[in-house]
């Protein structure tokens, strides 16, 4: 991307007015649902995803029963990252055994930037000379702010996003690592359909790789592709979309090598400090009512 990763802009826009405002209008459209009342004086325009949306047919893919989160995330991946002009931004190694990622920025300069699976970011504070933690949201609250954000700005197939959401949210864990866990979400066939125009390229040494073009004209020249044997190992993104004024193009290459990484010892600190957390209540998820639930 032009001056900033991809990642760094999903997280401005995790923390943005829309994301707010979807946040805000699902507490308060699952509240209503469970009978608790809610303040009608505010209003919240929703223009974006919906994980209960009509995905189509739902026998096209097998629905995910996992019993642990190494069931899903179940290897080693690199991922690298570059800008319009193919400079390589920043890498991202994803530890299978440990659940967590590294981000490298390709500046020299800028200490590691850690993720784990409960959604926490560990990153280098300079002035107090330390690493400290800090959890944008919880972990199921997170993976449900990465999967309807990253379908809606990349143009992807929901479904297989939402499936693996929801099954992972029921063991513990979640979709915490942003573009990175594509790797495990997506095969070749669910891009097959009108949304995409499919041919067969070489890479890697093989001739058999499935490249799957956008047939969106807001989105030029975008691809995804898979390996022989089906991995994802390269996304390209180019748009129109106002979304990406400042970084219009980029592209994601992935390879699967062993990879280590250990997170950091860390001070935790909270990223919605104040009123606005005791407001949100973020520590009970989008469902608070699990937790508060009025007895009648």
């Amino acid at each position: 991307m032009k001056d900033r990763s991809v990642i760094l802009v999903l997280l401005f826009l995790f923390t943005g007015a829309v994301a707010h405002a979807q946040l805000m209008e699902k507490l308060k459209q699952r509240a209503k649902e469970k009978g608790i009342e809610t303040s009608d004086e505010v209003t919240y325009d929703i223009n974006a995803y919906d994980p209960n949306m009509d995905t189509g047919d739902d026998d096209a893919f097998e629905e995910l029963d996992l019993g642990s989160a190494q069931e899903f995330f179940n290897k080693d991946v690199v991922m690298a990252l570059y800008d319009y002009d193919g400079r390589l931004k920043q890498t991202a190694y994803f530890d299978a055994d440990v659940i967590a990622m590294r981000t490298e920025l390709n500046d020299g300069e800028t200490p590691s930037v850690y993720h784990d699976d409960q959604g926490k970011i560990y990153a280098y504070n300079g002035n107090e000379n330390q690493y400290e933690s800090m959890e944008l949201l919880p972990s199921s609250s997170m993976g449900f702010m990465v999967a309807g954000m990253t379908t809606q700005l990349y143009k992807l197939p929901q479904q297989p996003y939402f499936e693996a959401f929801r099954a992972l949210e029921k063991i513990g864990s979640g979709l915490n690592f942003l573009v990175l866990e594509m790797a495990f979400i997506y095969k070749p066939e669910h891009f097959e359909g009108d949304d995409y125009q499919k041919e067969t390229v070489s890479c890697n040494g093989s001739s058999e790789c499935l490249r799957f073009n956008y047939s969106d004209p807001e989105y030029p020249g975008s691809y995804i592709q898979f390996d022989e044997q089906g991995r994802l190992v390269e996304f390209y993104i180019n748009t129109t979309k106002d979304a990406f004024e400042d970084n219009p193009s980029g592209r994601f290459s992935f390879s699967y090598q062993e990879c280590s990484v250990k997170l950091p010892d860390a001070v935790e600190r909270s990223m919605m400090p104040g009123p606005l957390n005791k407001f949100l209540k973020l520590e009970r998820g989008l469902e608070p009512w699990k937790h508060n639930k009025k007895e009648k």
